[in-house]
This record gives structure tokens, C-alpha cells and sequence, in this order.
């Protein structure tokens, strides 16, 4: 075997099993304490002056990059905490850029240092369309959620009661993540002195860029401040969402069938055309000649 394809096998072993290392030591419930086992071993300072998660959480928080890690990793739905978060992402970059570097021989000689940032930012870029791609998904699966749970909402105003009330009965019924978060905010707000259900559905929304969710906010604080009628509001805004969601299932049916259309005229029309058009070609060219 060539040293070069040698030397990136090793690479990609070396870097894989250190990924695996870290996420299996990461998915236990205490980890392995450094600070104490260098403390035993008197290879270092003290467990009091050696510990690195303390020193890894305060350089997070001065920075402020935790608040915004908590943040995305809240909107996307995910039960992690940022440090298990950035660790994974730094092994998965450096993983790719051990790969870029170690096969610059077999692509162009001595470009294994550039071959090796641009993995490292490929690596980056892939964590964070990751992330992106995340958020979107959470924010379309809870956006269609709503469309059933004001539908229910309405026929549960039609038989009379308070809107909080026909609310919290549809929720308990209804099984879903949206469902259980306004339950839950339900809940939170009949406690004397806490903030009310619309100002933590108002900043729900806000957090998960979710209109609906605010237009449905600003529709029970309407009625409580104002006293309106709820029913109209919300069937109107149930109506809207099934619009919405009716053209964007004709818009994904027509994307579709562009997606099986163009590769059936390139793979099968143009062959066809070609062995149809070869037997005309070849006599129009010798009589050409």
C-alpha cells in the first residue's frame, strides 16, 4: 500500500476513534474527573486548582456565548448543554480537517495545511447549517401543530366557557409539543403574581420566530383587555393557516414534479431523441459527403 494512502488511513482511524472516545465519555453520567486522577497520581496541581469544567463554563459565560448557545440549542429543541454541544462540533471539524490534510498527497503535494483549514471550515459550516436546519424543522413541525389545536379550540368555544379554560381543556386531549408547552404555560400562569398566559405565549412566539403562535397571543389579550369575542379571531386565524398550508403543499407538489420531470428529460428523453435522430444524422452526412 502507498505510504500517502498509509498515512490518511491512519489519520481517519485516529480521528474517528478519538471522536468516539469523546462522545462515549461524554454520554456517561459523571465522566472521568482529570483533576482528581492527576491529584492521585501527583502529576499536577490540586483537584481545587485543576478543574476544567469550571474554567470551560466561565470562559463560556464571559464571553457570552453560552446565553446564545442555550438560545439556538432551546429553539432547536435539543436536551444538551453547550459544552457537550461545542465539544462535539470541535471533534467533528478537526476530524474533517485531519481528512483534508491527510489526503493533500493524493490530491495536490503540499497543500495539506490548506486542505486542512478548509476542512476545518467545512466541518464548522456543516455544524452550524446542522443547527439551522434544526431550528427550521422545530419551527415548522410546532407551526403545524397549531392548525389541529385551534380547530379544537374553536368547537370548544362554541359550547361556552372562558377562552383559558376551553384552551386548557383542548391541550390535555391533545398530544403534541406545542400542546404540552401551552399547557404548561397554563399552568405556570394561575399562580398569584406570575406573569399571564398571553405575555408567556408572546414571548414563546418571539423566541421561536412563530407568527401564528403570536397572532393566537394577541387574540386572548385582545379579549381579556377589551373583552372581544374570541371565536371569530381564532376561526379566522385557523382559516388562514389552512390556506397557507394548502399552498404550500400545491407550491412542494409542483417543486416535485419539476425534481422528476427535468431528470426523466435529461436521463430518458434525450437518449431517446439520439437514437432516434442517429440513423436520419448518418444518411444526411453521407450524402453530405
Amino acid at each position: 500500500m502507498p505510504e500517502p494512502m498509509l498515512a490518511a488511513l491512519v489519520s481517519i482511524f485516529a480521528g474517528a476513534s478519538f471522536g468516539i472516545a469523546v462522545l462515549a465519555i461524554g454520554g456517561r453520567d459523571h465522566g472521568i474527573d482529570a483533576a482528581a486522577w492527576l491529584g492521585r497520581r501527583r502529576l499536577g496541581p490540586s483537584p481545587a486548582e485543576l478543574n476544567v469544567p469550571t474554567v470551560w463554563s466561565n470562559l463560556l459565560n464571559s464571553t457570552r456565548v453560552r446565553d446564545r448557545l442555550v438560545g439556538v440549542i432551546d429553539r432547536a429543541g435539543w436536551r444538551e448543554t453547550p459544552e457537550r454541544v461545542i465539544a462535539v462540533a470541535v471533534v467533528f471539524s478537526g476530524a474533517v480537517a485531519v481528512l483534508g490534510a491527510a489526503s493533500a498527497p493524493l490530491i495536490v503535494p503540499g497543500s495539506g495545511a490548506f486542505l486542512g483549514v478548509i476542512g476545518l471550515l467545512i466541518g464548522i459550516g456543516c455544524c452550524a447549517l446542522i443547527v439551522r436546519s434544526a431550528v427550521a424543522a422545530r419551527r415548522r413541525r410546532l407551526a403545524a401543530e397549531l392548525v389541529p389545536l385551534l380547530e379544537l379550540f374553536t368547537l370548544e368555544l362554541s359550547g361556552g366557557g372562558s377562552a383559558l379554560s376551553a384552551l386548557g381543556s383542548v391541550t390535555s386531549k391533545v398530544q403534541g409539543e406545542l400542546a404540552t408547552d401551552v399547557r404548561r404555560f397554563l399552568i405556570a400562569s394561575q399562580v398569584a403574581g406570575s406573569v399571564p398566559f398571553e405575555g408567556r405565549l408572546m414571548r414563546y412566539a418571539e423566541h421561536l420566530d412563530i407568527p401564528s403562535v403570536a397572532s393566537l397571543a394577541t387574540i386572548l389579550a385582545a379579549s381579556r383587555e377589551y373583552g372581544t369575542g374570541v371565536v371569530h379571531g381564532v376561526r379566522a386565524l385557523a382559516t388562514d393557516l389552512r390556506h397557507a398550508q394548502r399552498r404550500e403543499l400545491i407550491a412542494h407538489s409542483r417543486r416535485a414534479l419539476n425534481h422528476v420531470l427535468i431528470p426523466a428529460a435529461v436521463g430518458v428523453l434525450l437518449p431517446f431523441l439520439a437514437v432516434v435522430m442517429f440513423p436520419a444524422v448518418t444518411a444526411l452526412q453521407r450524402n453530405l459527403h
